[in-house]
This record gives structure tokens, sequence and C-alpha cells, in this order.
């Protein structure tokens, strides 16, 4: 998709922080390139340039060009490169095993799986004995979710009728 080539820096901006925040972050430094032959001093620009650097893995260019930004004219892109900066050269805390919880690896369960326990159409395909009609537990499990759309409006309803008679209470 090209862009006319008359678009206002502003635009330029928007478009670069959809792109980016849609995760296309070479699209967005793409757009970013181009808007910066056509206003090569802009800060913002940069900053969205060491933004989509970082997020492509280029940790250290985006680094340098953020250290170039912190004496900008602009006192709203120096903040903002002194805050990225700050984020970016952070010491990383070390964590200890214990503080961490695994998470298994399930993408191979199905196959693992014999036949007869895998789920099809939502219902298992194991033969076993069938819950009995007695049991409050397996009734619960069967029956549908309740709608709450009508009980939440007649509470709304109730609610507004106590406090408009409290507001004529003297």
């Amino acid at each position: 998709m090209t862009l006319p080539e008359d678009l206002r820096l502003s635009q330029h901006l928007a478009l670069i922080q959809s792109r980016f925040e849609r995760g296309q972050y070479r699209q967005a430094l793409e757009q970013v390139r181009q808007a910066q032959s056509r206003y090569p001093q802009s800060g913002k620009l940069r900053l969205w340039q060491a933004l989509a650097q970082e997020a492509l893995g280029e940790t250290q260019e985006a680094i340098l060009l953020v250290q170039t930004l912190l004496r900008n004219p602009d006192p709203e892109v120096a903040q903002q490169a002194r805050y990225v900066l700050g984020i970016w050269q952070a010491p990383r805390l070390r964590r200890s095993a214990e503080w961490l919880s695994e998470i298994p690896d399930l993408s191979r369960l199905e196959e693992t799986d014999p036949p007869e326990y895998r789920l099809a159409y939502g219902r298992s395909q194991r033969k076993g004995p069938s819950p009995r009609s007695g049991d409050p537990l397996s009734r619960r499990a069967a029956d549908p979710p309740l709608d709450t759309k009508p009980l939440i409006w007649v509470l709304i309803g109730i609610l507004s009728t106590l406090l408009a008679v409290m507001a004529w209470l003297p």
C-alpha cells in the first residue's frame, strides 16, 4: 500500500502508531523512514524509529538513537527519550528458580492421548457409566448458563426507584 507523499507529520505519526500498536513493527519502521525523508529533523519520528527498532530486536541501535534524543529541543521528546532509555538500560533482576512456574507444552497433547479420550464437538467420546439423574452435581453441569441481562436490568430499576424515593424523603 503506497501512501501519498503529501501527508502531514501528524498523519505520518498516526499511521506509525497504528502500525506499531498492531505489531507491524517493520511496516512502522518503513513509514518512519518515508516520513523522515520529508521531516528529517523530527524528534518524534526518530523516537518512533527507536521504538520500532527495539521491537524488531535491534536494541543497541535503538539505544544509540534514543541517546541522541536526550538533548532534543522538544522537551516532550527529550522526556520520553529519558523514560524509554531508563527502561531499556535498567538492570535485569535475577529471579530465583522457585519464583518461577514452568508451563508445560501442551501442543502435542492430542497426539499422546488415546483416541477414545479425545474430544469431538465439545463432548467426550469416552464410554462409561452415565451420571445418575438424581445427582445434583451432574444436573448442574448439564443445565445451560443463566441469562443475567434481565436480572441486571431489574436490579438497576429497583436501585433507581430506591434512589428516587430517598431523594424525596426529608
